[in-house]
């Protein structure tokens, strides 16, 4: 019950606006750690298959808070995304396309049936994304940053394919784990 109550508080429509048109994106910060609880409280369920009711409701109120999000604040959505995907399971195929479709109101996307389009010579390509998540504490947190930093310093060719095998491993491990747990 608790859960229902504090999703239709921070998307009430007296809540959410305000906290996010504060002078100089103030409320940025505290409006993003509030809906990263929110995808927390609700990684262990989506990571299953099949959703109870209850569940599914909260998920359907949380879609329609980042669609509110993404066509009235664009610009939120774009430079939080880096925490908002971190937190989302990857099964959650739905909910990772509404935050990485936001790009920002004052860009134009160009028309993807022109013939001959080449994305590389667009001017915004030459624009780095505004990045307000700390990912560097992403990077600590997973024990990459280390190996990161020795890997650009000085370009050793072990440090792509350890990634890849640490991360598929472990993503091997995590699946297994879920599906005992289902099992038992």
């Amino acid at each position: 019950a608790f859960s229902f109550a504090w999703l239709e508080l921070i998307s009430h429509r007296f809540f959410m606006p305000k906290l996010l048109l504060i002078s100089k994106q103030k409320g940025w910060p505290l409006f993003q750690r509030l809906l990263v609880e929110l995808f927390n409280f609700l990684n262990p369920f989506l990571s299953n298959a099949e959703l109870s009711n209850p569940i599914d409701l909260i998920y359907k109120g949380t879609l329609r808070v980042l669609l509110v999000l993404l066509h009235d604040f664009p610009e939120f959505l774009c430079d939080y995304h880096f925490s908002f995907c971190d937190v989302i399971p990857t099964s959650c195929i739905q909910m990772r396309n509404l935050i990485l479709s936001a790009f920002p109101r004052n860009m134009r996307l160009p028309d993807p049936f022109t013939p001959n389009l080449k994305v590389d010579l667009l001017p915004e390509t030459n624009q780095p994304p505004r990045i307000l998540s700390n990912y560097v504490l992403s990077l600590q947190q997973s024990n990459i940053l280390l190996e990161l930093e020795d890997y650009l310093k000085n370009g050793t060719d072990s440090f792509l394919p350890s990634l890849i095998n640490k991360y598929l491993l472990n993503n091997k491990n995590t699946n297994n784990n879920i599906n005992n747990n289902n099992n038992n």
